[in-house]
């Protein structure tokens, strides 16, 4: 099942995380898919805004992984760009991190299973449009199945797809 929405712009990305940030909690798993510079990092800006954190939020291509703090929760932003090998990612050591934070993970379907159950936000220029993003929700595992159906009937107004 999926559900599919329009964005405007950048703002209305980062409207749009904000609104379904409040529905994770710590040890959900969000995978961010689309092509480069399409508004992964955008998202994630919004949706840490969602949960009310103050901390910049910077694109971990380099650094692999940031962190952000609010007062209720965390937020861990990995980016999987530059990771070449499952093993690779394994050796970094963030699963240890999962459970204690919201887990957004741009790239997050480079290693197919890897993560078993999820939420999947994919992102993708809409049409010709140089601004305008198709944003498309859908989940894999039982356990995101209540979680969808409340995002899907609590997010803003937008033009459907």
């Amino acid at each position: 099942m999926a559900y599919c929405l329009i964005s405007k712009n950048e703002n209305e990305t980062k409207n749009i995380a904000q609104a379904i940030a409040t529905f994770f909690s710590s040890g959900d798993i969000i995978l961010l898919e689309g092509d480069l510079g399409v508004g992964k990092t955008h998202f994630v800006q919004g949706f840490a805004q969602g949960v009310a954190s103050n901390d910049t939020v910077t694109s971990p291509t380099f650094s692999i992984a940031n962190f952000y703090r609010s007062q209720n929760i965390g937020v861990l932003h990995i980016d999987m760009y530059r990771i070449e090998k499952e093993e690779e990612f394994n050796d970094i050591g963030l699963a240890d991190y999962y459970t204690q934070n919201i887990v957004l993970v741009e790239w997050g379907t480079k290693f197919p299973g890897y993560f078993e159950e999820y939420f999947l936000v994919s992102i993708s220029n809409h049409t010709n449009s140089k601004t305008d993003r198709t944003i498309s929700f859908s989940f894999q595992g039982e356990k995101y199945s209540s979680l969808f159906n409340q995002i899907i009937q609590n997010l803003p107004k937008h033009k459907k797809c």
